[in-house]
């Protein structure tokens, strides 16, 4: 396996959450990427592909994979909790399960505007591991070799006693009093890909999240690890923490799920069959819009929607080579966002050949010179008022790309205009 963070950040950083994929039931990294990008299909222009083999590209696949869970109708997921001889349960599995639930499924269910239907299945009781917490060598990024032995601990110790077959993921909650405070660090942890374990009844533990302690994120926590299980990815930088609030910043729980403005961007509802393709404009160059009927022409003019309520346009997709794409898309102070101190268009990048952590969407900072909304962290505001408003312009000369901003209506969305060459 990869090492999913350099150990240099230490705990003196405040630390962000992981996911490890693996591809064989022995932890190996699966096929080398290949080279280049399949073209999306003509009447889907924008929906940009997937790069082969990468760790959960941005793209679309031509297949979901079964790595994953499914992303619409219902999802059920079983949630166990889990304590230690060193670290003895100190509050009761419905207290733990209440950190949690019904406030995930509601999360999910407003992102997704009612296409995700999640069904948490509580086992109301502590499952004491047979080693103790210490023993394992649970730390930030743990590998593969301690997930896989702790799974195998578990199964030993859950036996005939709960049932885990039929259920899309499972969730395991360990006693907060495990290991250290989560403002020191994070050690949550979700593996998807490979199967760690089988249990009694024959069912393969290859989607699974854990999480630790008090996390500052709250529920959140378990919405970001349980996206991964969806197949989204980290969009903070798990190598260069210095630009870990300058890639997406606080805008997707996928990035700062601690921050203010905590729904999924508008590429990633699409990925997700939340959005339909008639909700998704699409520009693409002069070039090609002759022979892409699906394409809206360059100069169009959109009204796009608030992105947190149901209904609308959503967002403007600009593609430009086949693994890069500008997404606009308006953001207001509703629903998941509901915390959000700006709005307006928020424009981003995203490219589908970049890894998990390597920072697969960029936001655009329209106001780069300032800060807002101090309050949400100690640090890691830097794009709190990216949004454009009126006015505003977005200029990628070099791609032949401008978006500018119009004007808001009274209902609360933003008209936008997209010219390309």
């Amino acid at each position: 396996m990869r090492a999913p963070w350099a150990a240099a950040l230490g705990s003196l950083l405040r630390p962000l959450l992981v996911v490890l994929l693996v591809f064989a039931a022995d932890g190996s990294a699966g096929p080398p990427v290949s080279a280049g990008l399949a073209a999306p299909p003509a009447f889907r222009p924008c929906a940009l592909r997937a790069a082969p083999g990468l760790q959960m590209s941005e793209g679309f696949p031509a297949v979901r994979s079964s790595d994953y869970a499914h992303s619409t109708g219902g999802v059920r997921a079983l949630v166990l909790f889990i304590d230690f001889s060193d670290a003895p349960a100190d509050e009761s599995p419905s207290a733990r399960y209440a950190e949690f639930f019904p406030a995930v499924q509601q999360w999910y269910a407003r992102a997704s505007y009612g296409r995700l239907h999640y069904h948490p299945v509580p086992v109301l009781r502590y499952f004491r591991m047979p080693r103790p917490f210490s023993s394992y060598g649970i730390e930030r990024g743990y590998g593969w070799p301690v997930h896989r032995a702790m799974m195998r601990d578990l199964v030993k110790v859950v036996g005939h006693a709960v049932d885990f077959r039929g259920y899309d993921m499972v969730n395991i909650i360990a006693t907060p009093n495990a290991g250290p405070p989560a403002d020191e660090t994070v050690v949550s942890v979700t593996w998807t890909g490979g199967n760690a374990a089988t249990t009694a009844d024959g069912t393969r533990l290859n989607r699974v999240s854990v999480i630790y302690g008090h996390d500052q994120a709250g529920y959140r926590v378990l919405v970001h690890e349980n996206g991964h299980l969806l197949g989204l990815p980290d969009l903070y930088s798990m190598s260069d923490f210095s630009r870990t609030d300058t890639l997406a910043g606080q805008w997707d729980s996928m990035s700062l799920d601690w921050g203010l403005q905590g729904d999924f961007f508008a590429w990633h509802k699409w990925r997700l069959g939340w959005l339909s393709d008639s909700q998704v404009g699409c520009v693409v160059g002069a070039a090609a819009v002759k022979q892409v009927k699906a394409a809206d022409p360059p100069g169009q003019i959109f009204h796009l929607a608030p992105l947190e309520t149901p209904g609308g346009r959503k967002a403007v997709v600009v593609p430009y080579g086949r693994a890069t794409a500008y997404v606009a898309e308006v953001r207001r102070p509703l629903g998941n966002d509901v915390q959000a101190c700006s709005q307006g268009v928020l424009i981003y990048r995203v490219r589908t050949d970049v890894e998990t952590g390597d920072g697969p969407i960029s936001v655009v900072n329209a106001h780069p010179s300032t800060q807002a909304c101090q309050f949400s962290s100690d640090s890691f505001n830097s794009l709190n008022r990216a949004p454009f408003g009126t006015g505003g312009r977005f200029t990628d000369s070099s791609a032949g790309i401008e978006i500018d901003v119009l004007g808001k209506d009274p209902e609360g969305g933003w008209t936008v205009q997209v010219k390309r060459r």
